[in-house]
């Protein structure tokens, strides 16, 4: 299991807003400048990510919480993510040269695989947005409103 330190921010019914911010250990490692990861990191750096939760431990408001998600889950939305557009790009571009015969029809076929790939995760988010294992659970509580001040300077990027 994944797990995150999060913040709950708002209550709706009985669903938490969790803002988790994001974090990556590249500043003490010596191959940062070169790292895909530490590219990664200066994009997302001070990002917060909100996360609809139920709430199952009664949290409020200003309330520190621990959030996880099977590691499983993430790996296979992360292969979907990026494996299936790239699927799609590969197979439009070896249709496009062998099948049709040109260049340029191979170029066309190629970004249309492409679309089709992102089309796919578009339909399969959508899809599994209400499936028990793409979603975080809460697992217990940390502290009461301790760094609510902290998380209303960043920038938010919802997550639904």
């Amino acid at each position: 299991m994944l797990q995150e330190t999060g913040l709950v921010t708002k209550i709706e019914n009985d669903i938490v807003w969790v803002n988790t911010q994001s974090k990556l250990a590249c500043s003490s490692c010596k191959v940062e400048s070169t790292c895909g990861n530490a590219i990664l990191e200066k994009y997302l750096s001070g990002k917060v990510f909100v996360s609809k939760i139920k709430n199952e431990l009664g949290a409020k408001v200003g309330d520190e919480v621990i959030i996880e998600i099977p590691k499983a889950s993430v790996t296979r939305a992360s292969f979907i993510a990026y494996v299936i557009p790239l699927f799609g790009l590969i197979m439009g571009a070896v249709i496009g040269e062998y099948w049709l015969k040109s260049e340029l029809a191979s170029i066309a076929v190629s970004f249309f695989g492409l679309i089709c790939g992102l089309a796919y995760i578009s339909f399969y988010n959508r899809k599994q947005a209400d499936n028990e294992r793409y979603t975080p659970k809460m697992v217990s509580k940390v502290s009461t409103s301790i760094r609510a001040l902290e998380f209303d300077s960043i920038k938010v990027k919802n997550i639904e």
